[in-house]
């Protein structure tokens, strides 16, 4: 399928990129460069495991969705039937949660991107791996609505949730403001998002149900580590 050539081409490309960072960064180290390359090679890795965590995220679900439009064909007889079904079908793929971390595609990207990187694979694997602290804020998928609680700007925890109306993607205000005032031409940074307007200030909205979500998230990861701690007490 086209799509899924896409999303691989998008991968493969993210790991030859890091393989070429890690050349430059190699390459420089005989000279003094105060250790540009080699931050850049860092920020680029990071980078590079949440854009790998949304393309393999639209990969599964774009098959699972595939998967189930086919079915509903084969068991349709009518054409209203088959509208009836698919709405319940496609509800329920697109309300099942995703963990990418947990999948072999995203771990074997990971592995690829810590080959290419270097001696930046450690971060790598700290990031892909992490504690259960931080997958719970990784991604959330509520119906139809998936996104991170970490702000594409500064990969920093979402404080202040500001929603683009244009493509429902989140951003934290703190993050976002400051860049569309300065700047004309901004578009969304999520990476696949498929809208091409311009970031203007009146089209985000602050999002009280994500804020909440982040927050119950929050507490949630905090008492599962004080839990934790207590048990090995």
């Amino acid at each position: 399928m086209e799509f899924n050539y896409l999303a691989d081409s998008a991968l493969s490309t993210l790991v030859e990129n890091k393989k070429f960072l890690k050349e430059m960064s190699d390459f420089v180290s005989d000279f003094s460069d105060g250790g540009k390359i080699k931050k850049l090679l860092e920020q680029s890795v990071e980078q590079s495991v949440e854009h790998a965590v949304n393309v393999v995220h639209m990969k599964i679900k774009h098959q699972s969705l595939n998967k189930a439009m086919n079915q509903v064909k084969n068991s349709s007889a009518t054409i209203e039937e088959f509208e009836e079904v698919w709405k319940e079908r496609s509800k329920a793929v697109e309300q099942k949660r995703i963990n990418v971390k947990n999948l072999d595609e995203f771990k074997n990207f990971v592995k690829a991107v810590e080959s290419a990187a270097g001696q930046a694979g450690a971060e790598v694997n700290d990031q892909a791996n992490g504690t259960a602290y931080d997958e719970d804020l990784i991604m959330e998928d509520s119906g139809s609505e998936v996104f991170s609680f970490y702000d594409p700007w500064s990969k920093a925890l979402i404080k202040n949730p500001m929603r683009n109306k244009m493509c429902g993607h989140i951003y934290d205000r703190d993050s976002v403001m400051p860049i569309i005032m300065d700047r004309i031409g901004i578009r969304c940074p999520v990476l696949g998002c498929a809208n091409l307007c311009y970031i203007q200030p009146d089209h985000l909205v602050q999002d009280a149900n994500v804020q909440q979500k982040i927050q119950q998230s929050m507490s949630n990861a905090i008492v599962d580590v004080t839990a934790s701690e207590e048990d090995e007490e």
